[in-house]
């Protein structure tokens, strides 16, 4: 992986940290970065759980060129952590 490729990832991830800490006030570890083919779409996947539970698992999609959160998918666990804390969805 180039340089850029490795800066396009690590900005991704920061933008999806932020995103679900100014959204949902979460802090959240991250366990894994894709990013898709370049000639498909201006996409990375950043995979991670929240902090402390592993079993609250999510996906999203960050779109590289804009800086903005694409796509967003979690588990059930994730859900209801949401839910508890007054989280409508």
């Amino acid at each position: 992986m180039d340089e850029k490729d490795q800066e396009i990832l690590e900005r991704s991830e920061t933008i999806a940290i932020d995103y679900l800490k100014e959204t949902y006030d979460l802090d959240v570890t991250i366990t894994r970065r894709q990013m898709l083919p370049k000639m498909a779409m201006s996409r990375v996947s950043i995979y991670g759980y929240i902090t402390g539970n592993e079993d609250q698992t999510f996906i999203i999609s960050i779109n590289y060129e804009t800086g903005l959160k694409e796509m967003f998918a979690y588990s059930p666990e994730f859900k209801k952590a949401l839910l508890v804390k007054g989280f409508t969805l």
